[in-house]
């Protein structure tokens, strides 16, 4: 079995993520624990959004996006075994999908003639201390490419503006455009979107353009359904965009003809049930801020339990989402103590319920 096969027992309905997620950001005394706590508690969480989005645009638009040209990308990407300390502070998580990188995107030059092996668009979900951001980020590496391969972009947004400020709308994804001088400082700037792309004909070495949707923590089963939405609507704009990278006409009239806004939304509906969810019959509650473990022992219950469930033995790389859990529960008088502590899947942590008091740690010793 796959890692693939296993991570379709889980879904949209079995992750959250809250402010003790987000406070790991901001965690700095060990930068080991915590890329390690980000990629294997974070990360399969984002991976399980990323998986769902994939499957929609699968059905939706009869794509395999993950193919020769797109590969997936994803943060932290570090070496756990090392000699030395970890150096690199971690302050998000990202998983999303990009161009491969192979000398196939003949459409894009770049100003030194050398094959073009990457380019810059990348599109995904981007989680850090402020919340859960669908990222579309683009022409990171502009001063490589030719004026001529700039001007494909802008042409392709201003041939097709009413259509990309529709998706924009739709999808809630605000685009933000940046303006880098002479000594590549980048600010932020505000101007109406269509006057933005007619000015990047005299300036189009220093602008960049972004679209992102934020969207704030706690974060359940509706929140993360209405973003996934948000990238199915939104994805025609980058898989044009890939074609035109490749040199050939891209579809995008068509692709966008294919997406009934209503049948989407009415297929993939929010929650009626905004206090809980339920999986299989069992009721996941719906995320209470005053019932957090101490920001920090999470983690290092994780890295005790070294990253696995203690009752099945399944990690991140079984597709596993991993939560810590009460051994005496809350209700019957258990502590916030290491003691009373021990790493589930969502899968046991389910079977287990309040009903528990089992320590299945036990078992592992």
């Amino acid at each position: 079995m796959t890692s693939f096969d296993i991570m379709e027992k889980a879904n949209l309905k079995h992750i959250a993520l809250d402010a003790e997620d987000a406070a790991l950001f901001s965690l700095n005394e060990d930068l080991l624990l915590k890329a390690k706590s980000i990629k294997y508690s974070i990360l399969p969480k984002l991976n399980i959004l990323l998986e769902e989005t994939l499957s929609r645009i699968r059905k939706i638009y009869n794509i395999e996006v993950l193919n020769e040209n797109s590969i997936i990308h994803s943060a932290p990407n570090f070496r756990e075994k090392r000699d030395s300390k970890l150096k690199i502070d971690y302050t998000y998580a990202f998983i999303g999908f990009g161009g491969s990188r192979q000398p196939i995107w003949e459409g894009f030059k770049r100003k030194d003639n050398q094959p073009t092996k990457i380019i810059p668009y990348i599109i995904g979900y981007w989680f850090d201390k402020y919340g859960l951001t669908l990222l579309f980020d683009n022409l990171r590496y502009i001063f490589k490419f030719t004026k001529e391969t700039y001007e494909l972009y802008f042409d392709f947004l201003i041939e097709n503006v009413e259509y990309i400020q529709t998706i924009q709308c739709i999808s809630e994804m605000s685009p933000d455009f940046y303006v880098s001088d002479e000594n590549n400082k980048t600010n932020m700037t505000i101007k109406p979107f269509t006057e933005m792309l007619k000015e990047y004909k005299d300036n189009y070495y220093y602008y960049q353009l972004c679209f992102r949707k934020r969207i704030h923590f706690p974060l359940d089963y509706n929140d993360f359904n209405f973003i996934v939405n948000s990238f199915v609507i939104f994805f025609p704009i980058y898989y044009s965009l890939l074609q035109i990278a490749q040199g050939k006409k891209n579809n995008f009239r068509e692709l966008i003809s294919q997406v009934n806004i209503y049948d989407l939304y009415k297929e993939y509906p929010y929650s009626e049930n905004n206090d809980s969810t339920k999986v299989n019959g069992d009721v996941i509650p719906k995320i209470d801020e005053t019932k957090f473990v101490k920001a920090g022992i999470r983690w290092q219950v994780f890295e005790r339990d070294d990253f696995k469930c203690v009752s099945c033995g399944k990690s991140a790389s079984d597709g596993a989402i991993l939560h810590v859990d009460h051994i005496i529960p809350r209700s019957k008088g258990g502590g916030d103590t290491m003691e009373n502590y021990q790493t589930l899947c969502h899968l046991c942590n389910i079977g287990k319920s309040n009903k528990s008091n089992k320590n299945l740690r036990e078992k592992c010793r």
